[in-house]
Formats: structure tokens, C-alpha cells, sequence
């Protein structure tokens, strides 16, 4: 069981855990997790791969797989694929981290320059999601 200890009502709930378990004749493992970006950061970070594959689309761009034995596929930009497709070969390339879960916030912060840098070369106009720029939006 996992339990965030930021919350109360989980913190309450592994002091109730760990009290049942001090009575039993038992070896247990206690071991911290620690995230390397928070959930705020994590919806942030999703939300940017939403924002590129909008910004794609508008722009009648099309992403191409040509991944079947030399026959290309021709579909629609989805965060899913920007994320595999466009920010995890930066991602690794850069830190050899291939897990988006595994990256700190001064990873996401190069990783997103690399990026924006990318397609503002191209005119295409991106930022990486904050709470001002959702509240201008």
C-alpha cells in the first residue's frame, strides 16, 4: 500500500497500518517513494502534449508512421504520440531516461526549451502550461 503523507487522511491511515502491524511477529519493509515531479507538474506536462498536438493539427499537420514494414500511416497528432514521438526520443537522448515518470522539473524545463525552440523555428507559436497561461487562455 502506498500512502502520500502529505495528506492527512493518508497519513492518518499508514499510522493506523503501521500500529496493527507492531503487534504482529513479522518483518516488514518501509520504504520511501519519492516523486521526481508532483501531480501539479504531471497534469502540466500532459496538458502541453495536448497543447502541441492541437497546435499540429490546426495547422493541418499529419503525423506519419512508417513503422510497417516500410508502409507509412498517415493520422492526426494525439498527445499520445507527441509524447512517444516527439518528447521521449528528446527525453532519452538527452538523459537516457526513457520513463516520463523518472524525469525532474529541470529536465522538463530543457526538454520543453528543446521543443518550443523546435517549432518556433517553424512558426509554431508553444508554451509550456502555467496557471497564468490557462487563466489568459
Amino acid at each position: 500500500m502506498i500512502y502520500h503523507l502529505a495528506k492527512r487522511e493518508d497519513r492518518d491511515k499508514a499510522v493506523e497500518r503501521f500500529n496493527y502491524v507492531m503487534d504482529k511477529e513479522i518483518e516488514i519493509e518501509l520504504k520511501m517513494l519519492s516523486n521526481s515531479r508532483t501531480s501539479k507538474q504531471n497534469r502540466s506536462l500532459h496538458k502541453f502534449f495536448s497543447l502541441v498536438s492541437e497546435q499540429l493539427n490546426d495547422l493541418g499537420l499529419e503525423f506519419v508512421y512508417d513503422g510497417l514494414k516500410g508502409l507509412e500511416l498517415s493520422t492526426r497528432y494525439t498527445p499520445d504520440i507527441v509524447k512517444n514521438f516527439v518528447w521521449r526520443p528528446i527525453q532519452i537522448a538527452l538523459y537516457e531516461i526513457e520513463s516520463t515518470k523518472k524525469i525532474n522539473t529541470e529536465q522538463i524545463n530543457r526538454i520543453t526549451d528543446v521543443i518550443v525552440k523546435f517549432f518556433a523555428e517553424r512558426g509554431v507559436v508553444l508554451e509550456f502550461p502555467s496557471i497564468e497561461s490557462m487563466i489568459n487562455s
